[in-house]
């Protein structure tokens, strides 16, 4: 990656400022890995995948693995760098750094604007001191570069904060039950809710939705999948109480009893919308399954039936 130059001593950076700075020429075209093809931006090139749209009555409804389709890569020459950095910068190829517009943009007499009127555009620059000329340059109105939405997507989703479903049952690990008897499962309701996680960089912000979908139940030997959080049991409650989600065990194993860890993952579906400056208005990342949180146990045991005469 091209270093952003530094200036070393004032003297020097005082004698800069008066003066306009030379255009940077953009890089030649890189090599794109196989199933892309390089795209030019204003300040450089990126690589951005072949799509093939398939037919339409066939469409594949995906296999749950994170990403609903590759994101677009940015490139250092034949280097694959991130698009943006941790300060929301665009990468900029011609430049070769992460660059951002001047937020205040300097004013009209700025030497930065390289006599360009401000009305036309705005300044940009990869150096966050802006104590170097060399490092700022103008972009027209309608030219900022532009990350790809799905980059900042996976960006935001790395961020967020996925629920870890407590799991609980009942009867619970004070009692016990018994096989072919329904046991309540349940997760906290507060716990089965979306979750939202915006990121921006430079004009283009998006927002990743992730949608409670089911609860994955691994109760030992046996799974089970619930497409809501449970209704919590509570004391007191007759027989004729009902719940969406349940399970009975099938058999055990030990003559006195099993007793089984209980643990809980959400699982999520996820897509992203895009506000701003958007090349593509929004998209899919797939299902997404959170980490389990607090485990229970719970004992089976197998009716015994005496036989007299």
């Amino acid at each position: 990656m091209q270093a952003v130059r530094m200036l070393v001593g004032a003297v020097m950076l005082a004698a800069a400022l008066p003066f306009g700075l030379s255009s940077t020429a953009a890089a030649d075209p890189p090599s794109c890995p196989t199933g892309e093809t390089p795209s030019e931006i204003p300040g450089g090139w990126i690589c951005i995948p072949v799509q093939n749209p398939g037919d339409p009555d066939t469409e594949d409804p995906g296999n749950g693995t994170p990403g609903g389709g590759e994101p677009t890569q940015c490139q250092d020459g034949d280097k694959v760098v991130p698009c943006t950095d941790e300060h929301g910068g665009t990468w900029d190829a011609g430049h070769g750094c992460y660059g951002f517009r001047l937020d205040p943009q300097p004013p009209a007499n700025s030497p930065l604007w390289r006599g360009h009127d401000p009305s036309e555009g705005s300044i940009w620059s990869c150096d966050h001191t802006v104590s170097v000329l060399e490092n700022t340059w103008f972009v027209a109105n309608g030219a900022e570069p532009l990350v790809d939405p799905a980059v900042l997507a996976q960006t935001a989703l790395g961020r967020m904060k996925l629920e870890r479903a407590d799991a609980e049952i009942a009867p619970g690990p004070e009692f016990h039950t018994y096989v072919h008897i329904d046991n309540w499962l349940w997760v906290p309701a507060d716990q089965w809710r979306a979750l939202r996680e915006t990121v921006s960089a430079g004009p283009t912000s998006v927002t990743v939705t992730a949608a409670p979908a089911r609860v994955e139940w691994d109760l030992g030997p046996e799974t089970k999948i619930c497409y809501d959080a449970g209704r919590a049991w509570v004391k007191g409650m007759t027989d004729a109480a009902k719940t969406t989600c349940s399970h009975a065990y099938e058999a055990i194993d030990n003559p006195i009893g099993d007793t089984h860890d209980v643990s809980a993952q959400i699982v999520y579906g996820a897509t992203w919308t895009c506000s701003g400056a958007c090349v593509s208005p929004s998209g899919d990342l797939g299902e997404i399954t959170a980490p389990s949180g607090e485990t229970t146990t719970i004992e089976v045991r197998q009716r015994q039936t005496v036989v007299t005469n």
